[in-house]
């Protein structure tokens, strides 16, 4: 790694010296810092430019989930790999979706497996370009040891807030669920100042399968997040093309069985709403019309592409989805100026 420049952000002091001793020895330039404050500090002030960040998540003054924040707040895309202690998923899922290039969990017993992490991001031309989607199935994989009664409730913990404001919108959801069944999932985040993204599943039709699709899903919309990110200005892909890289996802992993599901982005600025249903039940509600998808083939069908599709220009509107007695209403409201 001669000629990189690496920076740690590490407040624990005997793991820090530990890292920094090895990297040096690796040939890097080693720029150490005790909190995500004094690295931004560094960056931001003293002309520090790292080709690549080692940072904690949870130190004091700043954490590495703000620090990654107000990076990109600064424009500076400088890529970072967390190494943490937490066994909190959605601490991780935070920092992936802000741009993390990987997660490694301590302790690391084994070094050279930082040594191979980093390589993939500073060589990428090295590496298969879908290095990031494999990277988040690595880190499922390992919290996927924990017993299925344990991942169900992480889960449901990963969904929205039942109520947040987004792009200068509110948007809130009512979910209809079994109580003794999780049905179906939620997932929302902004890909720009403009553009907000959403899915919804339903992990009970292949209930022994379901909650490995639901994260392998997460970690697909995690990828988009992350390209939106660190491309801002580059178009989104067709929501076509996104269930085709699901679909063959799901069979390279050895799935059998089938995931209704729906995709769909939401304009803000443009008021354009795209939607693609496979398999769920959903009807649209706008000031002047109310739109149904028909039926289709689910997520997990040899040859989905017969999906139910929509394209409309609305300023307030709400999505119902539903199956096998679950639902869910997705609600956009313009707020007030």
């Amino acid at each position: 790694m001669k000629n990189k420049q690496i920076m740690i952000v590490e407040d624990e002091i005997v793991f820090r010296t530990q890292l920094e001793s090895y990297l040096r020895s690796l040939g890097a330039t080693v720029i150490v810092a005790e909190t995500g404050k004094q690295a931004l500090d560094m960056i931001i002030h003293h002309g520090v430019h790292p080709d690549i960040i080692l940072s904690d998540i949870n130190m004091p003054l700043m954490s590495g989930e703000m620090l990654m924040t107000q990076l990109i707040e600064n424009k500076l895309y400088i890529p970072v790999i967390i190494i943490t202690a937490t066994n909190d998923f959605t601490q991780v899922d935070k920092v992936l979706r802000l741009g993390a290039k990987d997660a490694l969990l301590k302790p690391i017993r084994d070094l050279n497996e930082i040594k191979e992490t980093l390589e993939t991001c500073l060589y990428p031309e090295r590496y298969q370009s879908d290095i990031g989607i494999e990277a988040e199935m690595r880190h499922i994989s390992s919290l996927l040891q924990h017993p299925l009664p344990n991942i169900t409730p992480m889960l449901m913990q990963l969904q929205p807030p039942v109520s947040q404001e987004i792009n200068n919108y509110k948007v809130n959801y009512r979910q209809l669920n079994d109580a003794e069944r999780v049905g179906l999932l939620l997932d929302l985040a902004p890909l720009s100042v403009h553009q907000i993204g959403f899915y919804c599943i339903d992990i009970e039709q292949s209930p022994n399968e379901g909650v490995m699709a639901a994260l392998l899903i997460r970690v697909v919309f995690n990828n988009l997040l992350k390209s939106a990110v660190n491309n801002p200005q580059q178009k989104l892909p067709k929501i076509e093309y996104i269930i085709q890289q699901l679909n063959y996802l799901l069979e390279d992993s050895g799935f059998s069985g089938q995931f209704p599901l729906l995709v769909g982005y939401f304009n803000t600025d443009s008021k354009a709403v795209i939607l693609t249903s496979a398999g769920l039940e959903v009807q649209i509600e706008t000031e002047n019309n109310t739109y149904k998808l028909r039926p289709s083939l689910p997520l997990g069908t040899a040859n989905p592409t017969d999906t139910a599709q929509l394209a409309t220009h609305t300023t307030q509107w709400q999505c119902k989805v539903s199956n096998a007695g679950h639902q869910i209403t997705l609600m956009f409201n313009p707020l007030t100026v």
